[in-house]
């Protein structure tokens, strides 16, 4: 948890923070829950237009560049011209009309205008931006907030898959989407319920009360409180940027202050909070491991002050950090993520896929998709648990579940039964996504906390553009194959590269332990 300060006038933790987080919650299991049902999709575009696993998966890909692109930008230069609850409303329509207008489809070609740009755009405006609003409006609670938001994911993946399976089998590729479209859209109401933190900061006047100075935000008084020597790291420590408000204040919300129950919790949501990189795991983990936005820690300062200080950030955010490519260490996690995420990104296409090329029926293929965000789910909270231990670091922990991916994906010629794909698919489920669940602590351990930002931003470019060549490339095995086991051994090859490099990792990150410690003693 960071150490800042909040307004006073915010309900942090409290009254209509937790209607936030009731309508966070909603949206979650709602729209998670239909992208967790995009094998189901997938299904059903093979089926309607014949087209080639190649070419259908191109859909997918295309949607995972375009919300990747959109969330990295909106990471850098923040979200300056919407707020929290208008930026959710335009994803949460945007999303709406990308399944309403794909009941039209004549081509994989129109699916790709509908579903990936319109979609994707879509997730980039909603998903991060609710993130980001859950960290306004918890401190001391906000472990728990996190936990309880993300359990969304895992009740939508329960949920969705068996209820879009039904909505296909009755209504086929023309009326489903509209079908979605209408799911989508009940999110509107929940969304409705994300009132902006500014709602507090501009329409309720900042009164004095004894024990704390609280400073008009209007009031130019107070100018020596407000002139702060600005930061040389653009992207530095958000708390120096600015004067805190009252000293009081921000004792009242330690995290020193948390009680035990809550730290415990609060290191499960911190590890469990990335999702599959499809979904922008990479971009929501990106901004939920920051602090509140620093827009609205601005309390005491002078008008043309506040002018000059905001262009500065804003300019300072438009520019990615470009000596973190001189990072070892960086580029090196870099790589691993690439190669150690395929497995998981590519799955809840593929697998669907995979049992129906075998013969297993629509309704029990929801269940197994349904058991897949479950484990994973699971996998990815065991994953925060075993890397909070002392007895092991993250990364073991990642090059453990790495090794069982792989071996796991050389078998699937074995899986030719319902009983036999739903044991690999609870095995793979809850250690494959360990990887995303581990990634923010192992990046901040390598890059800090300062750099963390623009470190998300180039991550999150280049591993969009290796996992948006990988999924056509198995796609394009499956084809010449006819079947899915060579793509699902070039997946587990794919950890096992991921194995060998993170074993480099631990090496020089062992070296360089000892080398600092002998310095120190040296000194």
């Amino acid at each position: 948890m960071t150490d800042d300060t909040r307004d006073a006038r915010i309900p942090v933790d409290r009254s209509w923070a937790w209607m936030v987080l009731a309508g966070s919650l909603v949206i979650s299991t709602i729209n998670v829950g239909t992208e967790k049902s995009y094998g189901i999709f997938f299904i059903e575009f093979l089926r309607t237009f014949k087209g080639t696993v190649m070419m259908t998966v191109l859909i997918n890909t295309v949607l995972t560049v375009v919300y990747c692109i959109t969330a990295s930008s909106l990471l850098l230069i923040g979200f300056k011209r919407l707020s929290v609850r208008a930026s959710v409303f335009l994803g949460i329509i945007l999303c709406a009309i990308g399944y309403s207008v794909s009941s039209f489809a004549t081509g994989l070609d129109y699916l790709i205008a509908s579903q990936s740009i319109l979609i994707g755009t879509g997730n980039a405006l909603h998903n991060p931006p609710i993130f980001m609003l859950i960290g306004e409006y918890f401190d001391k609670k906000k472990g728990l907030a996190n936990a309880i938001f993300i359990s969304g994911n895992s009740l939508g993946g329960i949920i969705m898959p068996p209820l879009y399976r039904y909505v296909f089998d009755k209504y086929g590729l023309r009326g489903g989407p509209i079908i979605t479209a209408g799911i989508t859209l009940n999110s509107l109401v929940a969304a409705a319920l994300l009132r902006p933190t500014e709602f507090y900061t501009r329409n309720i006047p900042q009164k004095s009360t004894q024990g704390s100075e609280y400073v008009e935000k209007e009031s130019p008084t107070n100018e020596n409180n407000a002139k702060e020597t600005p930061p040389n790291d653009c992207l530095g420590d958000s708390n120096n940027l600015y004067p805190l408000i009252s000293t009081k204040r921000a004792k009242q919300h330690s995290p020193h202050d948390a009680n035990d129950t809550n730290d415990i919790v609060d290191k499960i949501s911190r590890s469990s909070i990335v999702r599959y990189l499809s979904n922008g795991d990479l971009a929501s983990s990106s901004v939920s491991s920051l602090p509140g936005r620093i827009d609205h820690r601005i309390i005491a300062m002078d008008g043309e002050h506040f002018k000059t200080e905001t262009s500065f950030l804003v300019k300072c955010k438009n520019k990615i950090d470009c000596t973190l490519m001189k990072n070892v260490l960086f580029i090196l996690f870099l790589t691993i993520y690439c190669f150690g995420n395929v497995a998981i990104m590519c799955a809840h296409i593929y697998i669907p896929t995979y049992a129906r090329d075998i013969g297993i029926d629509d309704q029990r293929i929801a269940i197994i998709v349904s058991i897949m965000s479950v484990t994973d789910f699971v996998g990815r909270i065991l994953a925060g648990y075993l890397a909070d231990l002392s007895s092991i670091t993250p990364h073991w922990v990642v090059i453990l579940s790495q090794i069982v991916v792989g071996v796991v994906l050389q078998f699937t010629v074995y899986y030719t039964s319902f009983w036999r794909l739903v044991v690999f698919v609870a095995i793979f489920g809850s250690t494959a996504g360990m990887i995303a669940a581990l990634f923010p602590p192992m990046m901040i351990e390598i890059v800090g906390m300062k750099r963390y930002r623009s470190a998300m931003a180039v991550f999150i470019i280049c591993v969009c553009l290796f996992n948006g060549l990988a999924l056509p490339v198995l796609g394009y095995f499956r084809d010449v194959t006819n079947t899915f086991h060579f793509s699902f051994h070039v997946m587990g090859a794919s950890s096992f590269v991921a194995i060998v490099l993170l074993i480099v990792f631990d090496v020089i990150v062992r070296k360089r332990a000892r080398k600092k410690k002998l310095d120190l003693e040296i000194n």
